[in-house]
């Protein structure tokens, strides 16, 4: 009798340390809601992907990242941040130009004019302005990780011929952000429409051409079909926009400081091993998408050097009167000026440290 009690009591503890066991392997699972500004389709969701599949793999299943189209989760892009400090969603990836109204460093870390053409020069930026980045992301209560998304230098389209800024004067461009200032300064004039109004305007006539990231983009929004015509950067002077992050991962900081060591590590791991995969994919799409739109019949041509110095001066005055808006922001491009001259662009460099002393 006493041995049957005995194997009952054995029983229940072995049950009972089942449960706690596997409630403490549960646990030990993580599922994570992702927002994103980004539509399906778009070819960044390809980067989003392959960083989900990453984390995966590297956390042995135990991290689960589930990512969400623009708007898909009830909230504008431009509440992202707001969403994931609130714990609304547990992570997410931005554009930092979103918040440039607020922050400038935002405005700077975002897509605007310099020199940087790929993703050697695009990482030293970002090593170099860190600090800077997690501070700014800090305001907003959400934790910096790392840049995820790689953006080449943008190309400008339009219905009608252009080979130089002369040609651009008075014409109307689809612009935001810093880009509208740069055609503005150049004697165009900048229009803000949303992506679902692009294709028509160009069709009627509306605006005369637009900037609207890279090569595979414009192309599947359809505007190879009614602008023929591309002004694409040139190395190291670049158009309105350099080679940028254009999304940076974020986490809301309780739920970073929960998990373990491991997963952060892997985690970080992952966005850096995505980052440097999707540069090298988005770089092969656009070159396929750039014989696309020759095949369509697009003329693609770029800015002859004496308009080269012009983008420099007008560019640097435009990020210097950033500069004037916050410390961190003069900082910001003071870093800049270092950094430029140490990779080479000693022009960008010399004309941004007139600009800002």
């Amino acid at each position: 009798m006493k041995r049957i009690k005995l194997l009952l009591t054995l029983c229940v503890a072995l049950v009972a340390l089942g449960a706690l066991c596997g409630g403490a392997l549960a646990a030990e699972e993580y599922k994570f809601k992702m927002a994103t500004f980004y539509l399906k389709g778009d070819s960044a969701f390809d980067v989003i992907d392959h960083f989900r599949q990453l984390v995966w793999k590297k956390t042995g299943g135990k991290v689960r990242i589930d990512a969400f189209q623009a708007g898909e989760l009830g909230f504008p892009v431009t509440e992202i941040l707001e969403a994931t400090s609130r714990g609304v969603v547990e992570m997410s990836i931005f554009y930092p130009n979103y918040k440039a109204a607020q922050d400038p460093v935002m405005a700077l870390a975002g897509g605007r004019p310099g020199p940087m053409f790929d993703l050697r020069d695009q990482k030293a930026q970002v090593d170099a302005t860190k600090d800077l980045l997690e501070r700014s992301f800090g305001r907003f209560g959400v934790r910096y990780i790392a840049p995820m998304v790689y953006g080449e230098p943008e190309i400008l389209v339009s219905r009608r011929p252009m080979s130089s800024l002369k040609d651009l004067k008075g014409r109307i461009f689809r612009a935001s952000g810093m880009a509208a200032e740069f055609y503005t300064a150049i004697g165009a004039q900048a229009m803000m429409l949303p992506a679902g109004e692009l294709y028509q305007a160009l069709q009627l006539g509306t605006i005369d051409g637009l900037e609207w990231t890279d090569y595979t983009a414009n192309y599947k929004l359809g505007f190879h079909e009614v602008a023929k015509n591309v002004l694409e950067p040139t190395k190291g002077v670049n158009l309105h926009s350099e080679a940028t992050v254009h999304a940076f991962l974020v986490v809301n900081p309780k739920v970073w400081e929960k998990l373990p060591k491991e997963h952060q590590k892997a985690i970080q791991e992952a966005c850096d091993e995505a980052y440097k995969w999707g540069a090298d994919h988005l770089a092969k799409l656009n070159k396929t998408y750039k014989d696309k739109w020759i095949k369509a019949g697009a003329k693609v041509t770029q800015l002859p050097k004496e308009d080269q110095d012009k983008v420099i001066e007008v560019s640097a005055k435009i990020l210097s009167g950033y500069s004037a808006k916050s410390p961190d922001a003069k900082e910001y491009c003071r870093r800049l000026v270092e950094l430029w001259k140490k990779l080479g662009y000693t022009k960008w460099s010399d004309a941004l440290a007139k600009q800002i002393k």
